[in-house]
């Protein structure tokens, strides 16, 4: 019992050092922001920020990397999907960004310049391609299409959502298949 809610108590503390350096990043940029001021808006010590992370970089990561974790992820028989069903996953995609939308415009911003963009690239080749690395054509081709995601991905962020997560899927299907022939 104890352990259980040691747990739940350092999921709390985590949860709130996340979301003050979130709140500190819409203000401004990482190098900016002190480990005392994370502290500070979170209602937490230094200490118990010490227990957990090294640094504000290391913070960031683990960010980073729960919202990476949530990312809804397509079925393993990707190569047997038609274009519907591929435009479904991207969907699914897209809308899990649009609702989290503050925390991507964050991520995706200058001012974390941490290699946010570069995973969330990885992770696009990785869950929604496989790419063979030994077919450098193919590889390439699929680093281009996600790096042309992340951009379409950013530029639909910062501009407010202004068309749908399923016109954007099927617009970053339309350009796909063009780079793919």
């Amino acid at each position: 019992m104890s352990e259980q809610r040691e747990n739940r108590r350092v999921r709390m503390t985590k949860r709130l050092l996340k979301d003050a350096l979130m709140e500190l990043l819409e203000q401004r940029e990482l190098v900016d922001i002190s480990v005392t001021t994370i502290c500070e808006a979170a209602d937490v010590n230094r200490s118990t920020f010490y227990r957990y992370y090294r640094d504000q970089v290391d913070l960031l990561r683990d960010l980073e990397q729960d919202y990476l974790d949530r990312i809804p992820t397509p079925s393993p028989d990707i190569e047997s999907w038609d274009e519907e069903q591929l435009l479904v996953e991207t969907t699914a995609f897209f809308d899990f960004v649009k609702q989290n939308g503050r925390a991507f415009h964050v991520l995706l911003s200058d001012s974390t310049s941490n290699g946010f963009t570069a995973r969330l690239i990885e992770f696009l080749c990785t869950k929604y391609a496989n790419p063979d690395e030994s077919d450098m054509t193919s590889l390439y081709t699929i680093l281009y299409i996600a790096n042309g995601t992340v951009g379409m991905l950013r530029e639909w962020v910062n501009s407010g959502f202004p068309v749908s997560s399923r016109t954007i899927a099927e617009m970053m299907y339309c350009f796909s298949v063009k780079v793919g022939q």
